[in-house]
């Protein structure tokens, strides 16, 4: 029985400070707009092929095996070369899942391009993003991480829809201006993307602010339209709202990360140490770490990553 790998797919994970649901019949023009960055953190994916008579799907998260939607949903898109054959998805990442850190457009994403390896289809970058795209609005999992970890980098969204539909555009971003991430908890995107109450909050505020930040595409705006996006709309828990509130008392620029129970504050090292002590007292449950901007899209780790 012949045994394939693919190469160790890196995507880096991605936070979204606001955005505005864009429904569409077609996959690929569903979307959101909105405004976000990609950190150095990453899932990193690898795929085993066993050709055998048995057709045998499995996805593992960090050694556990999940459903995996999202992932066996792109696979789907490799349907006649993946027939007569046993498919490991393998994921791994310190990043906790369903604490909007992007884990399943990275997912998505790394299962696309280390499928397109595998087999040799010589798909685009675009048709891979595309792939992935599709699977995550159909799985209802994300809306508009995929066409900003395939770039990288800080973005603003100005139209929703999959890589090579969808408009984005950076803004500035010092490589000085870190980030602290915290999370307390998980929370469903698609509990929140498939209610209607929560869609039309979401999009009535966003709107706005949205056309306020490309007007003036900064951090310090980004930051601004950010953290009123998640005051307005309600989206917090009552225990991350405490948490926020108590650090912007203390000057610190936090905000909620779409859409998780989990927070981000900018600044340099020492604050955001300082920062680190003060969310450490506040939950010491909460987890906690200091990360740079990732201006990269989907790379190949050769290093030992899997048994």
């Amino acid at each position: 029985m012949k045994t394939r790998y693919s190469s160790n797919w890196a995507v880096p994970a991605h936070i979204t400070g606001l955005f505005q649901i864009v429904e569409n019949e077609d996959p690929l023009k569903m979307g959101s707009r909105g405004a976000g960055f990609s950190i150095g953190k990453h899932v990193i994916t690898r795929i085993t092929l066993k050709e055998t008579n048995d057709e045998i799907r499995e996805v593992y998260f960090n050694g556990q095996k999940i459903d995996g939607v999202v992932s066996l949903e792109v696979a789907r898109s490799f349907s006649d070369q993946i027939k007569d054959s046993v498919l490991i998805i393998q994921h791994k990442s310190p990043l906790p899942i369903q604490a909007g850190f992007g884990t399943s457009g990275a997912g998505a994403l790394g299962t696309a391009f280390a499928l397109n390896e595998l087999f040799g289809t010589k798909k685009t970058e675009e048709e891979l993003g595309q792939i992935a795209h599709k699977a995550e609005v159909i799985c209802r999992t994300g809306l508009g991480d995929v066409i900003s970890q395939l770039q990288g980098g800080a973005e603003i969204r100005l139209e929703p829809g999959a890589p090579g539909i969808g408009v984005i555009k950076g803004f500035s971003w010092s490589i000085d201006e870190l980030i602290l991430v915290a999370t307390i908890g998980t929370m469903s995107t698609k509990d929140i993307i498939t209610n209607p109450k929560m869609i039309e909050k979401i999009n009535h505020y966003s709107n706005k602010l949205l056309r306020e930040l490309n007007e003036n595409p900064s951090l310090e705006e980004f930051l601004r339209v950010s953290f009123e996006f998640a005051d307005k709309t309600g989206l917090m828990s009552n225990k991350l709202k405490k948490l926020i509130t108590y650090l912007r008392e203390d000057e610190y620029s936090a905000s909620m990360v779409m859409l998780g129970d989990s927070l981000f504050v900018v600044g340099d090292i020492y604050d955001l140490e300082e920062c680190s002590n003060i969310i450490n007292n506040y939950d010491p449950n909460a987890k906690i770490w200091i990360d740079s901007i990732s201006n990269l899209g989907p790379i190949v780790l050769n290093i030992k990553i899997f048994d």
